[in-house]
Order: structure tokens, then sequence, then C-alpha cells
């Protein structure tokens, strides 16, 4: 596409004033020129008007010079070039050849038209002519004759054009005179146009360079110093009109651009040395965060050991006490079953917090060997039955024949659904439902890539999940319900951990509720474990796979 043609706006303005004046101008001129014309045509008619109605008194003769006899020839037809002659009735056929002859002829011939006829042309000699022709009627004849013998000019009225035509008189006036003088009146009329052109032309460039132009580059210059980065630069227009305001105004507004840079540049210096801080805390809490996990881990797994043996041998002493009886014996089988109570929720604790710092550092191993579904659900539903019953909670399992085997970590799954049912458990009053199904769908990982996947759903009847709710419930030691949660202990760390353990296992949980229907918690993770993980976000640790 070829580039557009700028011009510029002087260029614009000194272009489209000059065609302006050139056209009024020549408007002008051209009025006058058509005008001047005009007037001395009729002023040569005249003057043939004059020279017939002579010849009508007899003050001329036909084919003699021009002596007038008195005023009814004006000065200017003394100096004419006259030839006066007359066509009779008998030769009026002959003029055919003639056009302006023939075409007056004709007009005098039809009853109603007027007994004159004028026209401007030129010679053989390429000279100016004017060609004016008289009709004269019957009645023109008698009054030639009487008003010659009487001594007076004949008047010819309107009754007179419906005589018959008798004969044409035909002048011909060859007025240098006039001619010299409309040649002068052109020379002048061209010359005053020049002039006033050559004159307007340069008012206008004085008054488009000077008034107009000369604001509107200052300002320009002024705009291209402040876009090449002078902010000091300001625009000095005195004109006392729109354009000292535009001055004022674009002025006032580099003196704010300039104002909010400098704002901008201290607040820039400001921020540079908030992010230095920033980046200071950052580090600083990423070293701080390092030493905690490290600290969870090893305190964790110091922690584990001994509450162990408290445990083990707790449990010895609840052996030795279960044949025993007596209200001393009964007191220490209670106190031992509140210390076995006691530890192994504290054991739990202290594993999730394990969990959750090897997660956090990136040391949580993932070992993937083949794992069957409903053989895993059936454990799990089995294990957990007793306290089902306990709280008057039917459980319930459908798992189809046709799920194939899942590769992926046993260990991690199985604590995955274990707190999904856990959760249910300790949310779903007596006389609840809870409903563990499993399925086989196509879903879409990430990658944008569709395959094959196990979706294991536990569904309960108990109290439900607002929508603005269900992000949070997996955010670490976040609990909703304080009531439900004093009373069946927890830490909020479950749905956290899960959350992480499923995407570890390349997978995702989906919660679906409304409050007061319920909840179904879903774990959902490909048939085969893929061989190239889902990248995970930047500067995350990646967990160590191990196939068995």
């Amino acid at each position: 596409m070829p580039k557009p043609v700028r011009i510029s706006l002087a260029n614009k303005c000194q272009l489209l004033f000059g065609a302006a004046v050139v056209l009024i101008l020549t408007a002008a001129l051209a009025v006058g020129w058509l005008r001047m014309n005009t007037l001395v045509a009729e002023g040569q008619q005249e003057t043939a008007r004059k020279l017939a109605n002579a010849w009508l008194n007899g003050k001329i003769e036909l084919g003699s010079a021009i002596t007038p006899a008195d005023d009814a020839i004006s000065p200017q037809g003394m100096e004419q070039g006259l030839t006066l002659s007359l066509i009779r009735k008998d030769e009026m056929d002959l003029m055919a050849a003639d056009p302006f002859l023939a075409q007056a002829i004709e007009r005098f011939q039809t009853r109603g038209e007027r007994d004159e006829a004028f026209v401007a042309d030129r010679d053989g000699k390429g000279q100016r002519v004017y060609r004016f022709a008289r009709a004269i009627r019957k009645s023109d004849l008698s009054r030639i004759r009487g008003g010659a013998a009487a001594g007076f000019a004949p008047t010819i009225d309107a009754t007179a054009f419906a005589d018959p035509l008798e004969m044409v008189l035909l002048l011909q006036l060859h007025a240098d005179m006039a001619e010299r003088q409309l040649l002068l009146n052109r020379i002048y009329i061209v010359a005053a146009g020049l002039i006033a052109g050559l004159f307007a032309i340069a008012l206008f460039w004085f008054i488009t360079t000077r008034i107009i132009l000369s604001p509107v580059r200052v300002l320009r210059d002024t705009a291209q110093r402040i876009a090449e980065g002078d902010l000091n630069s300001r625009a000095d227009v005195n004109t006392g009109d729109e354009f000292q305001q535009l001055s004022e105004t674009f002025n006032q507004m580099v003196t704010n651009l300039k104002n909010t840079q400098d704002q901008l540049r201290t607040t820039n210096k400001s921020l540079d040395l908030k992010l230095d801080q920033l980046a200071q805390s950052n580090v600083a809490l990423y070293e701080a965060n390092k030493v905690k996990g490290e600290f969870l881990a090893n305190v964790s797994h110091e922690l584990r050991t001994p509450l162990h043996s408290i445990v083990g041998f707790a449990e010895v002493l609840e052996e030795t006490l279960k044949d025993r009886t007596g209200p001393v014996d009964d007191k220490r089988k209670r106190y031992i079953g509140n210390i076995i109570g006691s530890s192994r929720r504290l054991l739990d604790l202290i594993n999730d917090l394990l969990d959750l710092a090897k997660i956090e550092a990136g040391r949580m191993e993932v070992r993937i060997a083949a794992l069957s579904v409903a053989d895993t659900l059936e454990g799990l539903v089995n294990l957990l039955r007793p306290q089902a019953e306990k709280q008057q909670i039917a459980l319930l399992l459908t798992a189809p024949p046709n799920i194939p085997m899942v590769h992926t970590d046993a260990g991690k799954f199985q604590q995955v659904l274990f707190n999904f049912l856990s959760n249910a458990m300790k949310f779903t009053p007596a006389q609840g439902r809870i409903t563990v199904q499993a399925a086989m769908i196509e879903e879409e990982f990430p990658g944008g890539e569709k395959r094959p996947a196990v979706q294991v759903s536990v569904s309960d009847t108990g109290p439900g999940i607002a929508p603005q709710l269900q992000e949070k419930i997996f955010e670490k030691f976040t609990q909703l319900d304080q009531t439900v949660t004093r009373e069946h202990m927890g830490t909020g760390l479950g749905l956290a951990i899960s959350r992480e353990l499923a995407r570890l296992l390349q997978g995702h949980i989906d919660l679906k509720s409304e409050p007061g229907k319920g909840a179904t918690f879903s774990l959902i993770i490909p048939v085969a474990f893929p061989q190239r993980a889902a990248p995970l976000m930047p500067q995350e640790p990646r967990p160590t796979v191990a196939a068995v």
C-alpha cells in the first residue's frame, strides 16, 4: 500500500487561501468583463439605431460619406466606419447565404416580432463589426415620404408591426474607437485583477504565517522537545487569543506532567527500597520456612519414637488389667484408655505434621505399584464399619467389577480416602448415610490431554458446605465448625494434606456440596501414572517417584 502524501498545515493554508483568492477575483472580474462587453454592445446598438433614424429622416444617403447634420448621431458615431445598405423586397430571397440577414428577415416577416436585429460579428479581416438590421414596412414608406416633406422624424409605433415588410435597412459599424476602449478596459481589468490577486495573496500569506501558523509552529516545536524528554520547555505565545489560551493550557499540562513524573520517580525509589526489603524478607522467610520444615521433620520423627513406646506400654498395661476387677482396677483401666487414646491422637497429629513437612520440603516419595481399587475400598469400608455402626451411620459401597488395576501409590491413595471417610463420619449425624462409589471416566488432565481415570467419591448426608467456604476448607489449620471439631477433635490438616497428595498422584480433588444437602468429595487419578509428571509451579520441589 503506497504511503499517503503528508502536507503541512502551512502549505494547506497557503494553497487553500491562494485558490480561494484566485477564484473570488476571477469571479468578480468575470462579472465586470461580461458587463463591459454588454455595455459596449448596447452603446453600439443605440448608435446604430440613431443612424437608422437619421436615414429615415433623410439626413444620410445610401453610399455617401457620413457627415452628421445634427445631434441625432452621437459623437462616438462620428468616429465610426459606417456601411449602410438597403435590401428590397425582391432581394430578400437572395439573403439566405447571410445567416444574420436570413434570421432577421424571418423574424421581421413573423407577425408580432420586433423590427430590429443586432449582432456583434467579425468581418473578413478579423475586425469586430456591429451589424444592425431595421425593418421598413409599407406604412413606413408613406411616413418616410410625408416626414421628409414636413421636415420631422417619423415615429414607428406598435401598429406598424402588422404592416407587410417592404425593405430591410442594414447598417455595419466598424467601431475602432470602441474596440480600442474595450481592449484598454480589458487590460485594466486584467492588470487590476493581477495586482489585487498578488496583494490579496501576500496579505493572506502574512496573516496565515504570522497570526495562525507562527503560534502553531511554536506549539509544535515545544511538543517535539517535550517528546524528546525535555520537560522544562514551555511554549511562549502572546497573541491574546485562543492560541495563547491553548499555550497556557499546554504549559500547565506539561507542568503537571513534570510534577507527576517527579512524584513517580520518588515513588519508584521508595518502591525499590521496599522491594529490596521484601526481597531480603523473602529470603529470610524462605530460610525460616526451610528451617521450620526441617525442624518439624526432625521433631516429628523424634516424637514418634517415644509415643510408640508410650502406646505400646499402655497397651501392655491394659492387657495385664483386662482380667482384674475392682474399683481401683476400673479406674486404672480408664486412665490407661485415656493414655492410649490421647497418645494415638497425638501420634496422628505428628504424622500429619511430618507428611506436611515432607511435602513442603519436597521429600515425599511416590511409590508406584498396581492397585485394586475395589479391594482397597472394601478394606477401608470394613475398617470403619464398626465405628459407623457405633454412630448409627449406614456405610454403603458401590464399586463396579470392570474397574481395572490402577498404577499409583497405594499408601497415599488410601490416606486420601481415609481422610474423606473420617470427615464424613465426623460430620454425618446419627441415622445418616455415607456412600462410597467408584467409576471409570475420561478426564482432561493438565496439558489438555484426556486420559482414562478413576473417580472415587465419598458422599455424606451432613450439613453441607457453603460455596464461598469450599475453597477455604483446603487451607492448612482451617476448621469451619468449631463445635463439631471440638467434639471429634481435629487439626484442620487432613484436607490440605489430601489435596497435596492428590496432586502428587497426578490427580485432583473435586468437591460438590450445598448447605443442608451434604457433601461429596471425589478423588480423580489417572489409571496409568504418567511417565512425565505434570509441571509443578516455579521454585516448587518435585516429589521423588519410585516404581515398585
